[in-house]
């Protein structure tokens, strides 16, 4: 979504810019320029990069414009497996929790009042 974003302002300046200095947007348009300056910009790439690191380039741009593989059950089960506690019994205390949902939440984590 971002990446979207980021595209549609970085055109949306250029051509701001362009009509600030009365500039006619046809001349913009002009299809061999583009392919000069992609072709430009994509050779320096590929010059000036191993291809470990244009693969990784490539399937960064795929990532750019997928979803996010992070959801909050994933995040949920990633926190909870790298601190140890995979497999017991976890509760988890959604949030916004009120005082009441936290204190009852504390109530059960530490068990049965003693008295003594």
């Amino acid at each position: 979504m971002f990446s979207i974003i980021g595209i549609v302002v970085v055109f949306g300046a250029v051509v701001a810019g362009y009509l600030m200095e009365h500039g006619n947007l046809k001349v913009l348009m002009q299809p061999a320029e583009l392919i000069i300056i992609l072709g430009a910009a994509i050779g320096t790439v590929l010059i000036a990069n191993p291809i470990h690191i244009l693969m990784k380039i490539i399937s960064g741009i795929g990532g750019a414009f997928g979803g996010s593989p992070f959801n909050k059950q994933r995040y949920t089960d990633d926190a909870i497996e790298k601190h140890g506690v995979r497999g017991r019994a976890v509760r988890v205390l959604q949030k916004p929790f009120t005082h009441d949902t936290l204190a009852q939440g504390v109530r059960e984590a530490l068990g049965p009042a003693r008295r003594v």
